[in-house]
């Protein structure tokens, strides 16, 4: 069936587009551990007679890259087409920290099958199987500034304050990795839907990706595993969505004030995710969860037909 399908991929991201006529388009494959699971799915794919066109590696952190790197390891042919991804190693930056090992280690390995690699920069826009691909982020700036080694931001629990306390709290926390910053967000466009993937993205590239005038999507997955860090006040400002994308297993993220925000500023929203993460003592006995639907679903998440 054609739609958007997730994966339970640890405290990774893999998901899936399914459109058209069997094509498919992968963004993300997830920690080492899912390698297993994503080699049978691309087999399935395979063996049911349809296309895997494209790969989108969104950065170079391990929970995103671990998968496919464990099979090119031991020796895996890469099925996909076309794989875009970005790096010190492929855009040509003469500092390789932003590239981390395994990113250069994953280039190199497919370039030796002849896996044809594109990077991925604000203002492309190209068609796979139909579908339009417009890429907001990274822009130059991104890229340039993809120097040092910046720490990801601790996120410190915040499932014991009410949901009404932590939406009108301001967001203090920021996410300061550069590898995050240089996420590929982009909007993926078929048959009248309007999808908006963002990686680990910064909240202010995702608005300055965004056109000034507010920007309605049928689903859009949040920045860093729904990180209060990776979105802003801006928002809504910009972004229309009641339907809403966390990839996570729940350990490190999502924080609570992130679902907090959402609820203040869309009223009724839907979260979906591959874990039932909010059953951990993730909302108090005062919570107000009536214009918050949670669900918890792996495989097809999203349909809009044939």
């Amino acid at each position: 069936m054609n739609g958007v399908y997730i994966y339970n991929a640890g405290k990774g991201e893999c998901i899936r587009l399914r459109y058209g006529d069997g094509h498919n388009i992968f963004i993300d494959t997830g920690v080492t551990r899912f390698a297993d699971t994503l080699k049978r799915l691309c087999h399935e794919i395979i063996d049911a007679g349809e296309t895997l066109d494209l790969l989108i590696l969104t950065h170079v952190d391990d929970d995103h890259i671990g998968g496919i790197l464990a099979l090119l390891r031991m020796g895996w042919k890469c099925p996909f087409r076309e794989v875009r991804m970005n790096g010190a190693e492929n855009i040509g930056a003469d500092n390789a920290q932003l590239s981390t090992r395994q990113n250069c280690e994953v280039a190199k390995m497919l370039r030796k099958q002849q896996v044809k690699i594109t990077p991925m920069t604000a203002g492309d826009v190209f068609y796979v199987g139909g579908a339009e691909i417009t890429v907001i982020q990274p822009g130059k700036l991104a890229q340039d500034r993809a120097y040092g080694n910046t720490p990801l931001a601790h996120y410190k629990s915040d499932y014991a304050v009410d949901l009404s306390e932590l939406a009108e709290r301001p967001i203090t926390k920021k996410d300061t990795s550069i590898n995050n910053k240089n996420s590929v967000v982009f909007i993926f466009q078929f048959q009248g839907k309007r999808f908006l993937f963002t990686g680990d993205a910064w909240a202010e590239d995702i608005i300055a990706g965004l056109e000034e005038e507010k920007q309605r999507f049928d689903l859009v997955k949040l920045p860093h595993h729904g990180a209060v860090g990776n979105i802003s006040k801006e928002f809504p400002e910009h972004i229309s969505c009641e339907n809403f994308l966390i990839c996570t297993d729940g350990v490190m993220h999502p924080d609570k004030q992130t679902a907090a925000k959402l609820q203040k500023w869309y009223g009724k929203i839907r979260i979906t995710s591959p874990s039932d993460w909010w059953n951990r003592v993730f909302f108090t006995e005062n919570d107000d969860r009536s214009c918050m639907e949670l669900l918890c679903r792996e495989g097809e998440i999203f349909q809009w037909g044939i």
